[in-house]
């Protein structure tokens, strides 16, 4: 099953940001481009326009892009007559017909093939299309918002998206963080997952523990929201109370890491080197300060120490969070050639880079 819970308003900065971005400008017809990592919330963030606009009455229509060939793609957005191809045994409106007065959602927009973005930036240019295989020259009144959690000026400059399509969608860019640098948004996540699944399966769940809470808020969260979303689904499924406990979440910490380093030292050195890079660097923490005495070999020798396949070797002891952060960024700032590439090496973006670079401890 595939239902989203209905939209809330989450309580983080960076969020509250976003929502009066938004109000600021929803009246008009600026193109929004929403970035951000897969499951961090963009179709949420699409609807929450949809629900501010002037449009509110009228269809919402999303489309995922990567989800489609070439040739599908394009019907999907424009419809076909009958026999414009093999498969095309009679005539279908497409999206841009079905959200007419009101909103299309184009998530991963970079992965429109070339043709279908020249049909889009027709579109916007004219207000006018024609389907697939006829003549009719049909017009359409819709907002456009797009989504990508790809680098897309990166795709343009390799020429795999349009140019001139680019900046014409990119009016105001909204640039949703990961769950895991806003973890007071999960509370009232797990509140609306926990109210959703009860439904459907029937439970009663009266809410979470304190403890399970922080576990919850403690983990690196790599599939952002959706993930947190399946894990309390998986969680009031399989649980016999009527609270979720830490027991009811096999997968996230403590138990999680406590069975990784009961089988550490049984991995190979180049398994163990891949599982600690894709830890998140707060899990990474939590291991060298809360199971130091717990840690096997050759664990014990990276609770010192940070290597990467270059040799890049970080001495850590004694150091903070914030030190080490700073060291990193620094580091990687004189091995890469431009402030993009040592950011985009780190998984952040050039600002979050140059504030760790310049942290000291006259900042606190």
């Amino acid at each position: 099953m595939n239902k989203q819970p209905a939209f809330i308003e989450l309580p983080s900065v960076p969020m509250q940001t976003i929502y009066q971005k938004i109000k600021q400008v929803v009246n008009s017809n600026i193109p929004f481009l929403i970035t951000g990592e897969t499951g961090v919330g963009k179709e949420g963030i699409a609807k929450y326009i949809h629900e501010n606009s002037p449009r509110r009455d009228k269809p919402f229509v999303a489309i995922n892009c990567g989800r489609f060939s070439a040739e599908l793609l394009q019907s999907e957005l424009f419809g076909h007559e009958a026999g414009a191809f093999t498969s095309a045994i009679r005539q279908r409106h497409g999206a841009f017909e079905l959200a007419d007065g009101g909103i299309l959602f184009l998530d991963e927009v970079p992965e429109m093939s070339l043709d279908a973005q020249k049909m889009l930036l027709r579109v916007l240019d004219t207000t006018t299309f024609t389907r697939l295989g006829g003549n009719q020259t049909l017009s359409v009144d819709v907002h456009i918002l797009t989504a990508t959690n790809r680098n897309i000026e990166k795709v343009v400059g390799e020429q795999k998206f349009r140019e001139d399509l680019y900046y014409r969608l990119k009016g105001l860019i909204l640039h949703l963080p990961p769950l895991r640098h806003r973890t007071e948004d999960i509370p009232p996540l797990v509140d609306a997952f926990i109210h959703e699944f009860s439904s459907e399966y029937g439970k009663e769940i009266a809410g979470i523990s304190p403890e399970a809470l922080n576990h919850l808020q403690h983990a690196a969260w790599p599939g952002n929201i959706r993930q947190l979303r399946s894990t309390i689904q998986t969680a009031i499924a399989l649980t016999t109370s009527d609270t979720l406990e830490p027991k009811d979440f096999p997968n996230i910490y403590p138990e999680f890491l406590h069975t990784l380093i009961s089988i550490w030292g049984t991995l190979p050195a180049q398994t163990q080197y891949a599982i600690w890079e894709s830890l998140h660097p707060e899990t990474q923490h939590i291991i060298r300060h809360e199971f130091s005495n717990q840690l096997p070999q050759p664990w014990c020798s990276m609770r010192n120490s940070i290597g990467t396949k270059d040799e890049e070797v970080l001495n850590i002891a004694d150091m903070n969070q914030n030190e080490i952060l700073r060291d990193v960024a620094q580091m990687r700032m004189q091995k890469y050639s431009s402030m993009r590439e040592a950011a985009e090496s780190l998984d952040i973006d050039i600002r979050t880079l140059q504030r760790h670079a310049q942290w000291n401890n006259g900042d606190n």
